[in-house]
């Protein structure tokens, strides 16, 4: 059963915090369509759109049907393909040589009527060339030298004692844990432990540090949170004390931890506090005073309030866990997690879980980590096995049509449960807006959206439009497709992308709309996919269809602009009512707002 976008558990976190007043693209657009009907509510396009849902969706079934169980057909993706081009560099090679053989009249030919004759030759890519032919040697290079700085810093893996029965990991209650905890695990529905689950657990409960790296959609969160449960349950319990503090990179990801770890821990006593950014400052301050077992937070709140809140005291914190390092790094947080790691006790364990391990995150774990285990489950750059990837080709000069493509997919056949990512928050707000108008219900998560709109918007909407904010980490409910406006700049971005769907064994399909600049991603998505042995597609959309949809979204250019203008005024509108609150504030709390200390 769907249940929304996944953020019931943030609105119980975050209280009564969000009351700031959201502009709402739909109420804008409802005004419009009411005034030109003259004061009537226009109910006319709900109708519509159910209709053509029920047929879109019995057109999907018949579709899917033919596309999963045909192996021949034309939607598998032929040999000379867009992105084809992936198998071995001595093919690649073969093929640039052979090209310029080939005549010319052969071109001429067929490039007018032929779908497959406009298809470049398969030569390689010149990135591709650059960047593959040299690396091999290098590759080795590192790989030896890296082995052996691994060794010297990272603790050994442990070998089986003789005689001693091998622990039983394929569940939960093989792993020693205590029944409060297996409740809760039965509670969140969790009933076998994931590979990294199966490796973390047991290393963790003995108190070591750990380095933890698995695909996305893997289970690490629960891979960290269970042996932190565990490890409290046998807590002094006579005075409160703060013992765990969880840092994520984004305030999303904090609620989605918090909401996960307040539901294993429901048959305990222990009490968590969420302190992240964007929501009020004393709540949070309140909370800690009153020293709550774990801490979730992220690194800019956390160090405010290390700094800055007279009652929050970090001398006391066990454990601390570091999940999705890299990106945490990325986000320019380094200076933060260095204070933290050097100003929170050295007697502490420390969890670091990052899905790639750079050269930076190297330097964190050096200056953080005492001897920690190494626990790397799959191969990074890896897709899982339910994953359906589709590839649509936009010609040369078609890319102008792209909206065009993406509302015949979302009005035909991807009609529900759909996240479309975007490269740019712009472009996000704007598809927003064709969206309304073209009768889809929609909403947005990105970098710039107020907390109360980026979390609450549960279940209402049938599409999530999303920059790679959501892209990593996010685990949101029943996602069945994932559309990529674009290709992402990167391999790595489309994989944390397509990982939104088909998570935790269920199927999910990703459909990428691909033009000729998306060559080297579509190419290396290819390549990796058939290593795995994926199930990679083509989709043909007729050119009329697309030019349809596109036409309509040209005829209502004035429209959005004219909503767009609207919102603007309306966000100037609460922006300079909450200035004048402001101002009655200061006048009216005035000696308390000065006696109050400076914040570093």
């Amino acid at each position: 059963e769907f249940e929304g976008w996944g953020f019931e558990g943030a609105k119980k976190a975050l209280g009564k915090g969000g009351d700031k007043r959201a502009v709402d693209i739909d109420d804008i657009i409802a005004r419009r369509r009411e005034k030109q009907n003259g004061g009537k509510k226009e109910d006319v396009p709900e109708a519509e759109v159910d209709e053509e849902d029920a047929v879109a969706e019995e057109s999907q079934d018949e579709d899917m049907e033919g596309l999963e169980l045909d192996d021949s057909g034309d939607e598998f993706m032929a040999e000379d393909g867009f992105g084809m081009g992936a198998g071995s560099d001595e093919e690649e090679s073969g093929d640039e040589d052979a090209a310029p053989e080939s005549g010319d009249e052969e071109a001429d030919g067929n490039e007018e009527n032929s779908d497959d004759g406009s298809v470049a030759s398969p030569a390689a890519h010149p990135d591709d060339i650059n960047s593959e032919g040299s690396s091999d040697e290098e590759e080795n290079e590192e790989d030896a030298e890296e082995a052996a700085r691994r060794e010297a810093f990272f603790a050994p893996e442990e070998k089986p004692v003789k005689g001693a029965k091998p622990a039983n990991l394929s569940s939960f209650q093989g792993m020693s844990l205590s029944r409060p905890i297996l409740r809760g695990l039965a509670a969140v529905g969790f009933s076998q432990p994931t590979p990294i689950q199966a490796k973390t657990i047991p290393v963790a409960l003995l108190g070591k540090d750990v380095v933890g790296g698995a695909v996305t959609g893997s289970g690490k969160t629960a891979a960290f949170i269970v042996p932190v449960l565990e490890r409290l349950l046998y807590r002094p319990k006579k005075v409160p004390t703060s013992r765990v503090a969880i840092l994520m990179p984004t305030r999303e990801l904090a609620i989605q931890c918090h909401a996960v770890a307040t539901k294993l821990a429901s048959h305990t006593d222990i009490k968590f506090c969420l302190a992240v950014g964007g929501l009020s400052l004393k709540v949070q301050e309140a909370e800690l005073r009153l020293r709550p077992d774990v801490i979730i937070a992220t690194p800019g709140r956390f160090i405010d309030h290390m700094r800055n809140s007279a009652s929050f005291t970090v001398d006391t914190l066990e454990i601390l866990v570091l999940d999705e390092a890299d990106r945490m790094l990325e986000a320019g947080f380094a200076d933060e997690l260095n204070e933290i790691l050097t100003t929170i006790p050295k007697s502490r364990q420390t969890m670091l879980f990052s899905a790639t391990m750079s050269s930076s995150v190297d330097n964190l774990i050096r200056v953080g980590l005492n001897r920690p285990v190494r626990l790397l489950v799959d191969a990074q750059k890896q897709t899982v096995g339910t994953l359906i990837q589709e590839f649509i080709r936009l010609r040369p000069g078609r890319e102008t049509k792209r909206m065009g493509y993406l509302l015949y997919l979302c009005k035909n056949l991807y009609t529900d449960r759909v996240i479309v990512f975007f490269r740019q928050k712009k472009e996000a707000h704007r598809a927003r807006v064709i969206f309304g108008l073209s009768g889809l219900k929609a909403t947005e998560l990105h970098g710039s959206m107020s907390q109360e709109q980026a979390t609450f918007r549960d279940g209402k909407a049938s599409f999530l439009l999303a920059t790679d904010l959501a892209s990593r980490g996010l685990d949101i409910k029943g996602v069945d497709t994932v559309i990529n406006y674009e290709a992402p700049q990167s391999h790595d971005i489309y994989l944390h992308r397509v990982g939104r769907t088909a998570r935790a064994g269920r199927q999910g399909r990703a459909c990428t709309l691909a033009a000729e600049p998306d060559r080297k991603v579509v190419k290396a998505a290819v390549k990796t996919g058939r290593s795995q042995g994926a199930k990679i597609v083509s989709r043909v959309i007729e050119a009329s269809e697309a030019d349809l949809w596109a036409d309509k979204v040209e005829s209502m250019k004035e429209e959005i602009e004219e909503v767009l203008a609207e919102e603007k005024e309306d966000k100037l509108l609460a922006q300079t009512e909450m200035e004048v609150k402001k101002g009655e504030n200061m006048m009216v709390h005035e000696e308390e707002i000065k006696g109050r200390p400076k914040r570093t």
